[in-house]
């Protein structure tokens, strides 16, 4: 299948992660990247089966999926993709997009979000070269970063905006501490009514 050809064009980008919860730290970067390159369509994916992560998420697969869907249920542009949650299998970044160029009704994704440690990791992916020749990235920076601003090859570094963590949410959680600065209220009704991450 024929991927689309990388260009310094940002239409349609892909947000993927385990989002385990959402927070206001992923939001930031929605709200950045709708600001500065004014996409037609960011696609949400919540990750299944993460393969590259050393733990698998907390919460199941469909309640990080409802938790994304309250965030963004009223955004015109976000649409969430339900592809990785719905399979058993490891989640590969290039099957999404495999499954989005195939699928009707979907933009083809020119530009992918991504921390800077996948990014720098992005060679152990499956085809990881093939999608560093194919597609735009957008990559949040770490604190200490020392990479500079490519985007003549279609890498956007941005600042990093937040110190925010979905692991730190659940610690706090763990430790009876409020989460409301740290994520919307309907996220932290959420986890409440499920009764998630209090042990861990």
């Amino acid at each position: 299948m024929n991927l689309p050809g990388k260009n310094n064009k940002i239409k349609a980008v892909l947000f993927g992660g385990t989002f385990d919860p959402i927070h206001y730290g992923h939001i930031k970067i929605i709200e950045k990247i709708n600001f500065h390159y004014k996409p037609e369509v960011i696609y949400i994916v919540p990750a299944g089966n993460p393969y590259m992560k050393n733990a698998p998420p907390v919460a199941t697969p469909l309640q990080r999926f409802q938790m994304c869907e309250l965030v963004f249920k009223n955004s015109l542009n976000i649409k969430l993709i339900d592809y990785e949650i719905s399979r058993n299998s490891p989640s590969y970044t290039i099957e999404t997009l495999n499954y989005l160029i195939s699928a009707e009704n979907y933009t083809n994704v020119d530009t992918l979000v991504l921390g800077e440690d996948s990014y720098i990791e992005i060679d152990k992916w499956k085809k990881g070269k093939k999608l560093k020749d194919k597609y735009n990235f957008i990559v949040i920076k770490r604190s200490n970063s020392l990479l500079e601003n490519n985007s003549e090859n279609g890498v956007f570094f941005m600042e990093k905006l937040s110190n925010l963590s979905s692991s730190l949410i659940r610690k706090k959680i763990i430790n009876n501490k409020p989460i409301n600065n740290d994520t919307p209220i309907e996220i932290a009704n959420y986890i409440e009514d499920n009764k998630l991450y209090k042990n861990g």
